[in-house]
């Protein structure tokens, strides 16, 4: 099987935040779907290893911050490849806080979920949230694709991503 035609389905790239006990974190995520319009859910994939996987089990709650092709591409390194366990990602990030949640600035659209269900698969916990507070930020900016990432910003996939291919 040619597992680059993974790269050809239709992905957005996004951050997904949520609380570690009072204290924000989240990862990068290209994994996030709309799955009803009513009452509107979402679902996210999210690697067992991802710190924030845990942490959306615990607060129940997560956010995702669709990014776009001219937010600032080191968002996406800053949450994709260091550990939000040892790592402050929102350290000079501007956010704010919306239904106790933290969502970035920097993006042209957010969605706040609580968590409904979950289903595991061998890797990665789909976490179906109930959106609770949506809202499109930034008018006229374009969502980033996985595409643009790989193709425009030359951007790699973490081990834990589910896109991640590794290099030949």
């Amino acid at each position: 099987m040619n597992n680059n035609v993974f790269t050809k389905l239709s992905y957005g790239v996004y951050v997904v935040s949520t609380m570690d006990d009072g204290r924000a974190t989240g990862c990068t995520a290209n994994s996030a779907v709309q799955i009803t319009s009513s009452p509107a859910t979402v679902a996210v994939s999210i690697n067992h290893d991802n710190y924030t996987n845990q942490c959306i089990r615990e607060c129940g709650k997560f956010a995702v911050n669709i990014l776009a092709e001219d937010s600032e591409p080191s968002l996406i390194g800053k949450f994709g490849f260091f550990s939000g366990k040892d790592t402050n990602k929102f350290q000079d990030v501007d956010f704010k806080i919306v239904e106790e949640l933290p969502v970035l600035n920097d993006v042209c659209g957010y969605v706040v979920c609580k968590v409904i269900d979950t289903m595991e698969t061998s890797s990665h916990t789909v976490f179906l949230g109930e959106v609770i507070e949506g809202e499109v930020t930034g008018d006229g900016r374009t969502p980033m694709t996985y595409a643009y990432y790989h193709n425009v910003i030359k951007g790699k996939s973490p081990k834990n991503a589910p896109t991640y291919i590794a290099e030949e």
